[in-house]
């Protein structure tokens, strides 16, 4: 199935672009762009249901439930990935805080 071969890709490149672009002002934008249509996505199917089976037969999925998973699954591995680097940055900040308060504080002994 073709749609196997575009989800995997899709996976890769969204996990490559992210790690090399993290801090870029335009891996943020893409993300709100992401919830944004995942949004529209989502608005789209409640209101006509066969739209997602539509689209599905046209990528080759048999029903539109089983690619709408398809696109939670990558939503969710791109969500997971994003708050774990987050949380990775968030550590790297509370070091360097950290190390600048010992200085200070050791400065300031040496002081008195």
């Amino acid at each position: 199935m073709i749609i196997k071969v575009v989800l995997v890709l899709a996976i890769l490149l969204l996990i490559v672009w992210f790690l090399s672009n993290r801090t870029t002002n335009q891996v943020r934008a893409w993300q709100k762009i992401g919830v944004l249509a995942l949004t529209l996505i989502g608005i789209v199917v409640v209101i006509s249901p066969d739209t997602s089976n539509r689209i599905a037969h046209k990528l080759g999925v048999g029903r539109g439930a089983d690619l709408l998973l398809y696109l939670l699954t990558i939503s969710f591995i791109f969500m997971t990935l994003n708050l774990y680097l987050k949380g990775k940055e968030e550590q790297r900040r509370i070091v360097a805080l950290a190390r600048k308060i010992a200085l200070l504080e050791t400065q300031i002994k040496q002081k008195k």
